[in-house]
Formats: structure tokens, sequence, C-alpha cells
């Protein structure tokens, strides 16, 4: 049987292979496991196949064949702990495959008759003057030009500043850009780095860098950065009760006030965070000044950036956080035993609340209802 991680593997190439953003290596290890026999079940679209009715057929014959309907549910351990194996691949409006028996495929979480749709990209942009923006991913026009900035929108709705020649202005003017609850974007700065925020964040930046002997931005809930190369001008990233400084690499600071402490995530390159350095793959988590410094899956960290939740060994409680700002939605356990129940597995963020909840519920943990816009998580009957 494939290992646990080969699973996720399988489940975030499924993803990409829904998104039509798989590499050629990608796309001939996904193929390579098609061709073989498997205990994956996996649902995926036919968008690169040459003939797609085909394509989709041999594929859904291929998951019917190991989803035999005298198969027992099947469930995993990681690390020793008792965490429920969720794995998930979403098309269309999102469809669970699990090896389980009929009765327990019949099972699905209360759901109001109004759902809940997943967040979309969207943000405020508040000018140095007051005045805001509603941005939408629709919007694709020049937006306006001051102190030597340009600002557009491109056709993917990311939201780009350019220098412009002849920029005069001796002071520095700040944009800060907002994100809701259901919402998340993307900015490229002046200097070229590639920003994301994710639901229930921001970032304040200057709207020009040149008059600056460093590039420092101001930031809350989570963000991620891909920063442009200058070493003549560091970036640094300021947060609740901390200080990245960096020349140009790839990493993730997470500090919302709801999450234990803020956790920055190296991707590539270096960082140096309060003073301390961290190499690729380790996160520091900062707790009111202490520093614990630890290696990380980094594909978990950012999976919120390339459209889907993932998680190994996460508890409940810490899920449905993100579950509460990606739809914009309210969450009550009924028990605090609940909070610490323990999941592992990869879904698209893109389908209604009501499918997650489904999804969840699956797994034999817990029973979810959605009343309005609040979550009810009880113990399972």
């Amino acid at each position: 049987m494939t290992k646990t991680t080969d699973k996720i593997k399988l489940q975030e190439l499924a993803h990409k292979y829904l998104q039509g953003n798989l590499t050629k290596k990608e796309k001939d290890e996904f193929e390579n496991w098609f061709n073989q026999t498997t205990d994956d079940p996996i649902e995926v679209s036919a968008l690169l196949a040459s003939n797609e009715e085909v394509h989709r057929q041999a594929i859904f014959n291929n998951i019917k064949k190991e989803l035999g309907p005298k198969r027992p549910a099947i469930f995993k351990f990681w690390g020793g702990i008792a965490a429920a194996v969720i794995f998930i691949c979403a098309i269309g409006a999102g469809v669970l495959y699990l090896k389980r028996d009929q009765k327990s495929l019949q099972q699905t979480a209360k759901v109001s008759k109004s759902d809940i749709p997943p967040g979309h990209s969207q943000a405020t942009l508040t000018l140095a003057n007051g005045k805001k923006i509603l941005l939408s991913s629709a919007v694709n026009s020049g937006l306006l030009k001051e102190a030597g900035v340009e600002v557009q929108k491109d056709s993917k709705g990311e939201l780009i500043y350019k220098q412009v020649a002849g920029g005069k202005s001796t002071e520095l003017e700040y944009h800060t850009l907002t994100t809701a609850k259901g919402e998340q974007y993307q900015v490229i700065l002046p200097d070229n780095s590639h920003v994301w925020l994710n639901s229930a964040s921001s970032i304040k930046f200057p709207i020009n860098f040149a008059q600056s002997k460093e590039r420092k931005v101001f930031i809350t809930g989570e963000v991620y950065f891909e920063v442009a190369k200058d070493k003549t001008k560091p970036f640094r990233v300021v947060s609740y009760n901390q200080l990245v400084t960096v020349y140009g690499t790839h990493f993730d600071v997470n500090s919302y006030k709801d999450e234990l402490g803020t956790r920055t995530t190296l991707l590539e390159g270096s960082v140096d965070v309060n003073g301390t350095l961290l190499k690729p793959k380790q996160q520091a988590i900062n707790e009111n000044g202490v520093m614990k410094i630890m290696t990380v899956d980094v594909e978990n960290i950012i999976a919120w950036k390339n459209g889907y939740f993932r998680f190994r060994t996460e508890t409940l409680e810490s899920i449905m956080r993100k579950v509460s700002r990606w739809y914009d939605v309210d969450v009550e356990f009924q028990s605090s035993s609940l909070k610490t129940i323990e999941f592992g597995g990869v879904m698209t963020k893109y389908v209604s609340v009501s499918k997650v909840l489904e999804m969840l519920e699956l797994t034999g943990e817990a029973s979810f209802e959605l009343k309005g816009r609040t979550i009810i998580i009880k113990n399972k009957q």
C-alpha cells in the first residue's frame, strides 16, 4: 500500500491536475500512478486528456473498481496519534471518495437550506488620503497614479504597483491592502516583490521605496512573501512583537491574534527573525518574545495560497479556525474535548462549506450542523 505521505502527494497532484497546473514531471508522476494498480481512490477531471470522454470513463472505472461495496472504511494513524485521515479531491461541487460501505457513504452533515460558498479574490485598498477602493477580481484597468507610482490590475486579479520614472515625492506615503473573512488577494509591490494575503489580513506598505534606505512593510493576519532581491535595501516585515529582515527570499508569516504565537516559515533563502536566522523548512514560533525553532512541512503552511486545505495531525480547533476565516462563519463546540480531535487530509478550498462539513463528518469523529452562519460541532451519537 502507498505510504501516507505518498497519498498526500497524489492528492496535491490531483488538485493541480484539476487546475491544469501540472509540470511535465508532475504529469508523468500522476499518470504513472494511474497506470498502476493502487489503493488510492482519486477523482480527477479530464482536462489534459486527448480524448476527454474516454479518459474520464477510464478514470471512473478505475475508481469504481477500487471502491468495492464490501470494503471497510479506512482510517490511518500518523505519528502514533489517532488521526482520522480523509483523502479528498473535489471536482465541480466537490466529491469525496473513501473506501467505505454504502451505509456510511450516505452519512452527511446537517446543513440549512442556505449553504455558504467559498471565499474569493477580493480586498479593500486604503489610499494615503484615506480613500477606500473595493477591489474584486473582475476589475482590470489602471487605478491611479500618485507619488511616482502607477497602480494597475492584471487579468489574474493581481494588484500591481509600477515605479514611474520622474517620481519626485520626498515623503513616504502608505497604502494599506486589507482582506476580510472570506477574502484573499495578491499584490506586486513597487520593488517587484510578490505578496499573497490570506483571509482577515492586511499589509501596509510605502507606495514608493525610492526615498527610503529599506523596504519596510507592516502586516496583520497571514501573508506570504516572494521578496525581490536588492542587497542595497533590506526588506523588513513588522508584525506583532516581531521584525523579519530579508534581502530576497520566500517565506510565510502567520500573525493571527487567535493563533498561538507568530509563526514565520522559510521556504527558500534566509531570514532574520528578531535576531534568529532561519534555514529553509524551518519555522520560528514567537510567543511573547520567546522563540522556538522547528522543522516543518512547508506544503502544509502555504496550502492556503495554492487553493486547498492541507493538514496533518492537526486539531479540529485549528482546522475550524481556518474554515471560519475562509467561509466567514462562526464555530461553536458543544464539548471542549472535540477541539483536540486530530485529522489529516487534503481538500480543495473551492467548495461550499457544507461539502467541507460532510467530508469531516465522514471520518466518524464528530457531527457538524450549519445554522445560518454558525457551525455547531457535536459529539458523534
